[in-house]
C-alpha cells in the first residue's frame, strides 16, 4: 500500500499525487490519502509494496505526523521505503525521522502521470516505468525489422524509457560485431543490465542465429521477454514464429507493414506496445517483490531461516535446526511468470546442479493453482524438484515436506 500523509494546508497537493500515482502505474498500486491529524496507524497489514510518502510545508509538523512516521520505519526497518515532499523549497529537511532522507522539492509545473515526482515514486517502487532506470532490450533483424526498431527505439527514448537498440545484427550475412570478439560474451553484457527483451518478430528474424542466442541468453538470466508479432495479413498463424516463446503465452499481435511505409507503424501500434510492455513489467516487478515477501513469511513465521543466494535469479535458501545433528535445509526459487515457464524450471535445475542441492528444492510459482496432473508433467525433467504454488508452501512446511504422487 501506499499512503500519502499531508500537513494541513497540503490536501490539493496530495489528492493530485495519489491521483497521478494510480493513473502512471495502472492501478497496481493500492494509493490513499491521509491527514495528518488524522494519522493514527497503519491502515493495513504489513506488506512488500508499503511505501509513504509525506507530503509538507514551512508549518510545524504535528507530533501524531512524526509519530506516525516513527512507527513506520521502526516496523519496517531496513526495507522502510519513505518519500518526503516538500512543497516549498525553504522546507527542505523533512519531519521527525524522515530528516536523514533528501526531500523531493514539489514543482506544479512538472506534475502528472509522468512527472518527476512519479517517476521518484517508480524508481523507488522498482517499476520505474517512466524513469530512465528501465532498460528495455530491443532484439531485431536488420533485413526487414531495422526501420520498426528504430521508430520504437525513438518512441520509447521520447517518453523516458532507457531503450537499448541492439546493433549486433546480420548485415548480408555477416554479423555487425567485430572478428575475433566473444559474442556470447556481449551479449550477456548487454542482456545483463535490462528488464525486458523486446523482440521484434518479423518474418526474417526466426533466420538470425544472434536473436536465437539473444532468446536463449534471456531464458537463461530469467529476462522477461515480450515478442511483437508482425505478420501480413494472409498469414493466418498466431503468436511467435520462435518455438521456444509460444509457452509465454503472451505477446503482441500486429499487422506487418506494407513494404517502404514511412513510418511503419502507426501511433495506435506504438500505444500498443507500449501499454503491453508497461503491464508486462508492471506485473514482473509485483511477482519479484510480493512472491519472495510471502514465501519468506511461511519459512520464518516456522523459525527458519532465509537467505539469498542468487537474487537476479529469486532463489533463497532456508534452513532450521532440530538438534545438534539434525538440520533440514531447503532451496526455493520464486517465478515471476504467472504460468510455470520450462526455461526457468531448466535454469533452476541448473543452478542446483552447480551449487549443490538441499533437503528439498521448491519451484514456486505464481498466478493460477494448476491441477496435478500438470504439475507432474511439468516436473518430469527433475523428480527432485517440488513444483508448488506460493499458497501451498504453508501447507508443505507443516507437513515435513510430505508429497503425494498423483497415480
Amino acid at each position: 500500500m501506499l499512503i500519502v500523509l499531508y500537513q494541513d494546508g497540503c490536501e490539493s497537493a496530495a489528492t493530485g499525487i495519489a491521483a497521478d500515482i494510480s493513473t502512471a502505474f495502472k492501478g497496481y498500486v493500492d494509493v490513499q490519502t491521509l491527514a495528518v491529524s488524522a494519522a493514527a496507524s497503519w491502515p493495513a497489514p504489513l506488506s512488500w509494496d508499503d511505501l509513504l510518502v509525506i507530503v509538507y510545508n514551512t508549518a510545524g509538523f504535528p507530533v501524531a505526523g512524526t509519530g506516525f512516521i516513527d512507527e513506520f520505519l521502526r516496523k519496517r526497518g531496513d526495507r522502510a521505503m519513505l518519500l518526503p515532499v516538500a512543497l516549498d523549497p525553504a522546507a527542505r529537511r523533512p519531519p521527525g525521522r524522515a530528516e536523514g532522507i533528501k526531500a523531493l522539492i514539489y514543482d506544479a509545473s512538472a506534475t502528472g502521470p509522468t512527472g518527476r515526482l512519479i517517476t521518484r515514486v517508480g524508481a523507488l517502487l522498482g517499476l520505474r516505468l517512466q524513469g530512465r532506470d528501465t532498460r528495455i532490450f530491443i532484439s531485431y533483424r536488420s533485413t526487414d525489422g531495422a526501420e520498426i526498431a528504430n521508430q520504437l527505439h525513438a518512441y520509447l527514448t521520447t517518453l523516458g524509457h532507457s531503450a537499448y537498440l541492439d546493433e549486433a545484427k546480420e548485415l548480408d550475412g555477416e554479423t555487425a560485431i567485430l572478428p575475433g570478439s566473444d559474442v556470447q560474451a556481449e551479449i550477456n553484457e548487454a542482456l545483463k543490465g535490462a528488464n525486458l527483451l523486446l523482440l521484434i518478430d518479423t518474418p526474417d528474424a526466426p533466420t538470425s542465429r544472434w536473436i536465437k542466442r539473444e532468446v536463449d541468453t534471456a531464458d537463461g538470466l530469467l529476462l522477461p521477454i515480450l515478442p511483437i508479432c508482425f505478420r501480413a495479413g494472409a498469414d493466418r498463424k498466431r503468436g511467435p514464429r520462435f518455438p521456444s516463446l509460444a509457452a509465454l503465452q503472451r505477446w503482441v499481435p500486429l499487422q506487418l507493414p506494407a513494404p517502404g511505409a514511412t513510418p511503419p507503424l502507426t501511433d495506435d501500434q506504438l500505444s500498443q506496445i507500449l501499454d503491453d510492455a508497461e503491464e508486462y513489467l508492471c506485473e514482473i516487478f509485483r511477482r519479484k517483490c510480493r512472491v519472495p515477501f510471502l514465501v519468506e513469511r511461511e519459512f520464518v513465521s516456522r523459525d527458519f531461516s532465509w537467505t539469498v543466494l542468487d537474487p537476479r535469479l529469486l532463489i533463497y535458501e532456508s534452513s532450521k535446526s532440530h538438534n545438534g545433528r539434525l538440520r533440514t535445509k531447503v532451496c526455493s526459487h520464486c517465478s515471476i511468470f504467472d504460468q510455470i515457464y520450462l526455461p526457468a524450471v531448466n535454469r533452476f535445475t541448473a543452478f542446483l546442479d552447480q551449487t549443490g542441492r538441499g533437503n528439498y528444492s521448491l519451484f514456486i510459482y505464481d498466478g493460477e493453482v494448476l491441477p496435478d496432473h500438470q504439475l507432474e508433467d511439468i516436473a518430469a525433467g527433475d523428480e527432485n524438484i517440488i513444483v508448488l504454488h506460493h499458497q501451498e508452501i504453508a501447507a508443505l512446511i507443516d507437513s515435513n515436506f510430505t508429497t503425494l504422487k498423483v497415480a
